[in-house]
């Protein structure tokens, strides 16, 4: 288990194999505030040979678990590099789910197996702050779930400095890693995301 720590509040870190999904998982929680109210985010990885080693499934079979809260940029950055120098995101280049996700616009419909989500980014100009968000368009799923990054382009007494990127999640979602990937590469090359996320400035604790 490890803490991580920035802006003064606390992230417990955790991974392992789960009997019950037959899976990998990758867990974040945030330990600062009230039981509940902080960040959740899981990332679940099948197994693909269950009377063996640990053996992972591809990339098209992971899943993300958004529980609520927010979470700064530079942390989200950290978590993903941890994922993705573990060994445990294997890609398969034959897969086509792969290359049209890779392909997909910054904005509008993505279209992912028999699911659809949709992004947009919009500019308040009143409060100095960029938006993007992901949310999914399938009639099942429409209860009101989503994810959203504001990054903050102007500097005041009230607001955060340029660059300044938080992701809020809104309710319980469960979506494929390939599409939450693909929203934070889009969120990456819009370029106003400032680059804070160095190994000093987040500070880890192992337990």
């Amino acid at each position: 288990m490890e803490v991580w720590s920035h802006g003064g509040k606390l992230y417990d870190v955790t991974s392992g194999y789960s009997l019950p999904d037959d899976a990998w998982q990758y867990e974040l929680m945030g330990l600062t505030g009230a039981p509940g109210t902080g960040p959740y985010l899981s990332v679940s990885i099948p197994d693909a040979t269950l009377d063996g080693p640990f053996t992972p499934r591809t990339t098209q079979h992971v899943v993300v678990h958004l529980g609520g809260g927010e979470l700064p940029w530079p942390i989200l950055e950290k978590l993903i590099f941890l994922l993705e120098s573990s060994g445990d995101l294997v890609e398969d280049h034959n897969e086509q789910s792969t290359a049209e996700l890779a392909s997909l616009p910054v904005r509008g419909i993505w279209s992912i197996g028999s699911r659809r989500f949709e992004v947009a980014d919009s500019h308040h100009s009143d409060t100095g702050v960029q938006l993007y968000e992901l949310h999914e368009v399938s009639p099942e799923t429409a209860d009101g779930n989503y994810i959203s990054v504001q990054i903050s382009d102007a500097s005041t007494e009230s607001q955060p400095p340029v660059g300044h990127a938080t992701l809020t999640m809104y309710g319980r979602w469960a979506i494929p890693w390939l599409v939450f990937r693909r929203f934070v590469d889009v969120v990456r090359t819009a370029g106003n995301v400032k680059q804070v996320a160095s190994e000093g400035a987040l500070r880890t604790d192992q337990l």
